[in-house]
């Protein structure tokens, strides 16, 4: 009975407690700015994975060379 008493005093506490998870205009903006950085950086390198414009890699140490 006691532990049941605790978790409805615990679940009201939490209920009136207001724990939610709002945000402001501005960090919803900042957020959405965010979010469309990253997918026009995403298309961007999407495009070049199409026309195989990928740039070098430096895992190797012999890179390969066009000419003499």
């Amino acid at each position: 009975m006691k532990s049941l008493f605790v978790l409805l005093m615990l679940s009201l506490a939490i209920a009136l407690g207001g724990c939610t998870l709002r945000e402001s205009t501005q960090q919803r903006h900042r957020r959405l700015l965010q979010i469309t950085d990253l997918q026009m950086r995403m298309a961007v390198e999407d495009w070049d994975y199409v026309w195989l414009y990928d740039r070098n890699s430096n895992l190797t140490e012999s890179h390969p060379r066009i000419g003499g």
